[in-house]
């Protein structure tokens, strides 16, 4: 027996998971973009029950990086009699994340997305970026690697990556791997017109990390702190502000359908 459930806001989808999960169900299928994604497979870590995606976002950097269709007919066969993969999740602050979650310019733009009113798609996103690009300030951050010593950078941004990309291929991790056990750091120096104009195409190339001034490194777990408090984006949902917070790692705790 299949049951559809149709999500209207926040909390819906998790509760439509739970629903379902009681009910004995033998996958769930989620129709939506990364956040969707988030709030529905945030229910499912460690059940071993598998999660059919059928990506209906604007980036959908998940599914992307994933290698899943994009057309819905095949998402729906790939969902439905794919092959299932166990995959990596975050956990920041009680919150999972699936496949990237920043701090900094990154998380300002999702805000503007999310609460703009934009039409979704790639044009929005990036004019969202030059709008906070030239009022956002360079931060101080620390950054701790499991057990190392910390490390103090200035950058626009960081981002912990568990996935490759934002969506629409802008690879800002482009080596990730969604089942290593480790996250990929990425922090951006300041973002200037002249950075953009040279190195904007890098993004889109995979060759985000040979900028000079990019900053790249794995761990299992990172602590990141600064001196104001910061919102965070999980999957392009923003959560509320924090000077410091810690990211672990949740190795293979997420079965997904995949194209195999």
């Amino acid at each position: 027996m299949v049951r559809a459930t149709e999500t209207t806001g926040r909390g819906d989808g998790a509760r439509a998971v739970r629903a379902a999960l009681d009910a004995g169900s033998e996958r769930v299928v989620v129709w939506g973009g990364d956040g969707t994604l988030n709030e529905v497979a945030g229910q499912m870590l460690g059940t071993g029950v598998p999660l059919g995606v059928v990506p209906g976002g604007s980036g959908n950097g998940l599914a992307r990086g994933l290698g899943l269709p994009l057309v819905v007919a095949e998402a729906v066969r790939v969902a439905m009699l794919g092959t299932p993969r166990d995959i990596d999740t975050g956990l920041v602050d009680g919150q999972p994340f699936l496949n990237l979650a920043g701090v900094g310019l990154d998380a300002a733009v999702a805000e503007r997305v999310n609460t703009g009113n934009l039409r979704r798609g790639l044009v929005p996103y990036v004019t969202s970026v030059f709008q906070e690009w030239r009022t956002f300030e360079v931060q101080r951050f620390r950054i701790r690697l499991d057990m190392a010593m910390p490390v103090d950078i200035e950058a626009h941004l960081v981002v912990v990556c568990n996935g490759q990309q934002y969506g629409h291929g802008a690879l800002v991790a482009p080596d990730a791997a969604f089942d290593d056990g480790l996250f990929d750091v990425v922090a951006v120096p300041q973002v200037t017109a002249a950075r953009i104009v040279r190195h904007g195409w890098r993004l889109f190339a995979g060759t985000l990390p040979q900028v000079p001034g990019v900053y790249t490194a794995r761990a299992a777990r990172v602590e990141l702190s600064q001196a104001q408090p910061t919102p965070v984006h999980l999957d392009g949902e923003v959560f509320e502000a924090a000077r410091s917070r810690t990211f672990q790692m949740r190795p293979r705790s997420l079965r997904v359908m995949t194209p195999g």
